[in-house]
């Protein structure tokens, strides 16, 4: 027995699209009134599809952003979809958190038939994303704190501030005392990423000669490079270079490129910084004479606590490349990595000359 099949539109495959999606959506004409209007946007919003069909756009969904910065306007007009953050006044007077996507509607042929716009309640995710910010907080004061305290308990012990220690006791003590360093650089790692995550720390910028704070970065490592045994050389253009950047959050994302080179750098070898000015932006390399990295790492190195097959025994968890990559991407730049054909590898982050819109 045959089966009997239904004959379906591409019209109404679109209505029943848009009516079974999981987020609002509202269907405007021209004019901004509404076309269509899904059940998810019925919830949301408190109206029924029947009541909101015909009004303007603007008497539904009560977004803040509705008015001269209607992003459903702006798609319409410029023809490019928008995504912000706002909020809405449901018929009951609640107020929502949502994302909210405009875009303008054409059919196959490119005619205009109006926009539409989708949304989604996030009041969850905002929660969420206060809890994380109070984690940070607690972080930072009930348990970083401690730690600082007691660095420094143990460094007036190394100086003999409480009386003379025989050489057992001090041995255990440094020992004691580099592990309680190595923790406090974990915790300013996690709370830095947190931060820088959840943007609670925004980059400052201003006007940097980028080759100074290069120079303040390698300074700052020459200890560390000397006991491998490394040496760490610049190699700069011959013009001073300015860059619009927070000068804080460079000299740490460049400082943990430049340690990481250091820990995997071959005693006897060289770690090189150079900078490249180039028209629209500024390219910063970190070249190194490691053993390279596997191929199958070089997407991943960037990641949250991920570790490549080549780490060996050196220790860490991973946060500091990807608090790099937070720090680039602040500034909307770029951030790479490759293998030198002659070995070693090269990590590398291009920022923009002008100011970064916030």
């Amino acid at each position: 027995m045959a089966t009997k099949m239904t004959a379906i539109k591409a019209s109404d495959w679109s209505h029943f699209i848009i009516q079974s999606m999981a987020d609002g959506v509202i269907t405007v004409d021209a004019r901004m009134r509404i076309t269509d209007l899904n059940r998810a946007a019925e919830r949301l919003t408190g109206y029924r599809r029947e009541e909101a069909l015909g009004r303007y756009c603007g008497e539904i969904l009560h977004s803040s952003m509705c008015g001269r910065e209607c992003p459903l306007r702006h798609a319409m007009d410029g023809g490019e979809a928008i995504s912000r953050e706002a909020s809405l006044v449901n018929r009951h007077g609640q107020k929502i958190d949502i994302m909210l996507t405009a875009s303008v509607l054409r059919d196959d042929d490119g005619n205009f038939l109006g926009g539409v716009e989708t949304f989604r309640d996030i009041g969850q995710l905002k929660a969420m994303e206060n809890e994380r910010r109070q984690l940070a907080g607690m972080f930072a004061h009930d348990l970083k704190g401690p730690v600082v305290g007691v660095a420094g308990l143990l460094n007036r012990l190394l100086q003999g501030k409480r009386g003379p220690l025989s050489e057992a006791q001090t041995t255990i003590l440094q020992t004691i005392f580099q592990e309680i360093l190595r923790l406090e650089k974990l915790i300013t790692n996690f709370l830095d990423f947190v931060r820088l995550d959840l943007h609670i720390l925004k980059p400052l910028p201003s006007a940097m000669q980028v080759e100074k704070e290069c120079l303040e970065v390698m300074k700052r490592y020459q200890p560390q490079a000397e006991a491998k045994d490394v040496t760490v050389v610049a190699n700069f253009p011959q013009e001073i270079v300015i860059l619009q950047a927070d000068a804080v959050l460079f000299q740490r994302a460049l400082g943990n490129l430049v340690e990481n080179a250091i820990k995997y750098a071959p005693p006897g070898s060289q770690v090189m910084v150079e900078v490249q000015d180039q028209p629209e932006e500024v390219i910063i390399q970190v070249k190194d004479r490691g053993a390279g990295i596997d191929p199958h790492d070089l997407p991943h190195l960037f990641d949250l606590l991920y570790r490549g097959k080549n780490q060996g025994q050196e220790s860490g968890l991973g946060l500091g490349l990807a608090i790099v990559r937070r720090i680039i991407d602040a500034h909307q730049g770029r951030l790479w990595v490759e293998n030198r054909p002659e070995r070693g590898s090269i990590f590398a982050f291009a920022l923009p000359k002008a100011t970064p819109s916030q």
